[in-house]
């Protein structure tokens, strides 16, 4: 009985600390009108969970940044208008595509045996595993009848970058992205799913894959605002801080 408990604990502890990020929380942004006049505003919440879109919400403490970039490629600030909610300082002044852009504070989770504690496991004991995130979100909008390039560069860690607009797009075509880690293509999964597809906790209507160059392509299976997400997990550089250092970068959008 004893060693049967010993190789259980042992597998428990292997299997919490290989588990794959899509096991984590992530976030994406949540925008009352994608395709709003001229002249409007936009409201916005920070979506936290696995069950697009279902789930908690953050707040303004939980992010280290989120910023309107406009149709010129220039930043305005968004501020909140409550513990949940956001809106650009600025109405849409002239038509075009816009996007809001955001990044959670980076910080460190560490698993023990005694539960969580959000710090390094320095200086802890009995950790299961410890991990430091990043995590990113964006999302598009396009004001008015204006239409415009929506692959402005923000410079997040993950980045996934449309290729096109999808304003041009309908059911059944295809949305081209490109994939960045560090500002270098990244070779890996992509995750799609879109609004009442399913209430299931990390289950995505849509997987791909990106080529060398960091490019794929979700294919837009029906008319809806959708949520596409990629996630990399590489060694933390000092094991003797923390485990693994994990990326998120979320995008949403509305195809209509």
């Amino acid at each position: 009985m004893k060693k049967i408990t010993i190789i259980t604990t042992i597998y428990l502890g292997l299997t919490a600390l290989f588990c794959t990020q899509a096991q984590a929380h992530f976030p994406w942004i949540n925008v009352d009108n994608y395709s709003p006049d001229t002249g409007d505003s936009a409201h916005i919440t920070i979506g936290w969970g696995h069950r697009y879109p279902l789930g908690g919400f953050l707040k303004m403490a939980d992010l280290e940044n989120i910023a309107m970039v406009g149709p010129d490629g220039g930043k305005e600030p968004v501020s909140s208008v409550s513990d949940l909610e956001f809106q650009p300082e600025n109405n849409f002044s002239k038509p075009g595509s816009y996007l809001i852009v955001a990044k959670r504070k980076t910080g460190f989770y560490t698993k023990t045996t005694q539960g969580g504690k959000r710090q390094s496991k320095e200086g802890l004991k009995n950790v299961i595993k410890c991990s430091r995130s990043q995590m990113c979100m964006k999302a598009i909008i396009n004001v008015g009848d204006g239409q415009g390039k929506v692959d402005s560069k923000v410079g997040h860690p993950l980045e996934i970058i449309p290729l096109a607009n999808p304003a041009e797009l309908k059911a059944g075509d295809y949305l081209p992205v490109q994939v960045l880690l560090h500002g270098k293509p990244y070779n890996d999964k992509i995750f799609a799913t879109y609004m009442g597809f399913s209430t299931e906790k990390d289950v995505f209507a849509y997987t791909s894959k990106t080529d060398r160059q960091g490019k794929g392509r979700i294919r837009i299976l029906q008319p809806g605002v959708w949520m596409i997400k990629v996630e990399h997990q590489q060694p933390y550089p000092d094991q003797d801080v923390c485990d693994v250092e994990s990326f998120i970068a979320t995008l949403t959008l509305e195809v209509k």
